[in-house]
């Protein structure tokens, strides 16, 4: 080789490999100090990219072991909620139970019909207020929207259970069968001479002049007043009618006619707006024969419900009630109603027609039950009557327009949806019906009547069924909710490891690299200096 002074090869050559092993060293003491082998994309891009993909999953698996321990938390709320609107029912049912015994008086079914109706309010009260994080668990809102375009005739949709990809449907419902009224009558009213014959009492006859009312010391002991009570079955409402000695039997049937139904008050039974069109339905009557051998005429206060199916129940003083002596003399039938459904929407569902007797049709759109007014189709008319035995009374008749009454259902399925995965489409999907005591068909639940105490039992044990269902549906998510999340926690620490294998730092293998790139380092530096040293050779020849 020869010798050079204005280039330097071996200290070029040496430099060039100090910063090689300057760079190494440099690159293993951030990873050294760092812990991870890929610190930037140039250290291994594919790696990073793998390892990226990876992390995503870690932090999307973490997130959704939080989400599904949040879904389980709505879940075991909404579950507590229903734990005790079933303790409620079987309360509800207890007392139905014990009402429907015959040793009761009527005072003691009213003391045990303002329990059940408090209860029932409870029920409500369950479903409005049971809440997470402002979403309402138990009013239906996390089962369907359900919406109609005829609320003149209170047509309702109430979301029973699951709901199906819901749509639009149109609904026609024309009446069969236009059903038949209770009738109640009482016992026969007479006025006693004072030679003994009988006389017939007329609507201007005091109450405390009539001898029933003097037999069954209505009005004794000082006594001037005494309270009785009107319900229904289809009402969970009790109206209270104050009867005093000097009242006239027009003005007894009168206050029994308001507190059926008064337009000024609330506390009437609300049952006969808008359907008795004008129909007198209690009335005095002269019907039957006479006493004492006379002719026809004689008088009773006739009583028929303001809706076909219904059954008007009294309570109250039991003397008042035994001084009446009601009796009812027809069995009420509900009118028999032909429904069709049509999906006017996507038309997924072909038409689906039933004969519905009742107020409710149940099985046409899924998830949700449609309940409709009794008299949709049909009224009480003002004029024409009808003869039940030997009494008159308003006659049930088609409208004047009668036919198919339509109107459109609305069905927006809002299950609840929980994100149980770190990817898309990864979510379980539920739905939690509508737990209100309206949906759950006991809304009028009456008990204030042996008879009806009996029906009503069968009612109590349907809503028990449908909160059991739906808590049964509950604990099956929970369940899959809990399994889910052991999973999760695996697939987590499988692929947490194998991102650990790409991107953790082996430190044992990188204090090698270290330990070598630091005596390289130090050994270029020191023959950098001897390569720069070689220049001085050449001031020998010039000696």
């Amino acid at each position: 080789m020869s010798l050079t002074l204005n280039t330097n090869v071996a200290a070029i050559n040496a430099r060039r490999n100090l910063l090689i092993n300057s760079r190494n060293l440099g690159k293993s003491m951030e990873k050294l100090a760092s812990g991870f082998r890929i610190n930037r994309a140039a250290d291994d891009a594919a790696g990073l990219s793998i390892a990226e993909n990876l992390r995503a999953q870690v932090i999307g698996l973490g997130r959704a072991v939080a989400n599904s321990q949040d879904a389980i938390s709505l879940i075991q709320t909404a579950e507590g909620g229903l734990n005790e609107t079933h303790n409620v029912l079987q309360r509800v049912r207890f007392l139905a139970v014990q009402s429907a015994n015959g040793v009761l008086t009527s005072r003691d079914r009213r003391a045990i019909q303002d329990e059940v109706s408090q209860l029932i309010d409870e029920v409500d009260r369950i479903s409005a207020t049971t809440i997470f994080n402002s979403i309402n668990l138990l009013n239906g809102n996390v089962g369907a929207l359900v919406s109609t375009d005829d609320p003149v005739n209170s047509i309702q949709g109430l979301v029973v259970g699951n709901v199906g990809m819901g749509g639009t449907f149109s609904v026609a419902v024309s009446a069969i069968s236009v059903g038949e009224l209770q009738v109640k009558n009482s016992e026969l009213f007479v006025t006693i001479k004072e030679n003994g014959d009988p006389i017939d009492a007329t609507a201007n006859t005091q109450l405390q002049s009539i001898s029933r009312f003097q037999d069954f010391g209505v009005f004794t002991g000082g006594i001037d007043s005494v309270t009785m009570t009107l319900s229904s079955d289809g009402s969970s409402r009790v109206a209270e009618v104050q009867v005093f000695a000097t009242d006239t039997l027009g003005e007894l049937s009168r206050k029994m006619s308001l507190a059926i139904n008064d337009p000024g008050v609330v506390h009437d039974l609300g049952l006969a707006a808008t359907i008795s069109d004008g129909a007198t339905l209690v009335s005095i009557g002269s019907v039957g024969l006479a006493p004492a051998g006379g002719g026809i005429g004689a008088t009773s206060i006739v009583v028929t419900t303001p809706e076909p199916g219904r059954n008007m129940v009294f309570g109250g003083e039991s003397s008042i009630l035994s001084a009446l002596g009601f009796n009812e003399i027809q069995t009420s039938v509900f009118p028999i109603f032909s429904i069709t459904v049509m999906d006017i929407g996507e038309g997924t569902i072909p038409n689906r027609s039933a004969k519905v007797y009742g107020d409710r049709a149940t099985g046409l759109i899924q998830g949700v039950n449609l309940r409709f007014r009794a008299t949709l189709d049909i009224s009480i008319s003002a004029v024409d009557k009808t003869t039940i035995q030997a009494y008159q009374v308003s006659k049930v008749v088609n409208n004047s327009l009668a036919g198919p009454d339509g109107f459109v259902v609305q069905v927006s399925p809002r299950p609840l949806s929980f994100q149980i995965g770190p990817n898309h489409g990864n979510f379980l999907n539920t739905q939690i019906g509508d737990m209100s005591a309206q949906s759950l068909g006991i809304d009028g639940l009456n008990v204030s009547d042996q008879f009806i105490a009996q029906e009503s039992i069968k009612s109590i044990d349907v809503a028990i069924s449908q909160v059991s269902k739906q808590r049964a549906e509950l604990g099956a998510v929970q369940n899959r909710l809990e399994s889910t999340i052991a999973n999760l926690n695996v697939a987590g620490e499988n692929l947490a490891a194998s991102e650990s294998q790409i991107r953790d730092l082996d430190f044992s293998n990188e204090v090698i690299n270290f330990t070598a790139s630091q005596i390289l380092t130090s050994s270029a530096t020191n023959f950098l200096s001897q390569a720069n040293a070689l220049g001085q050779n050449v001031l020998t020849l010039l000696r």
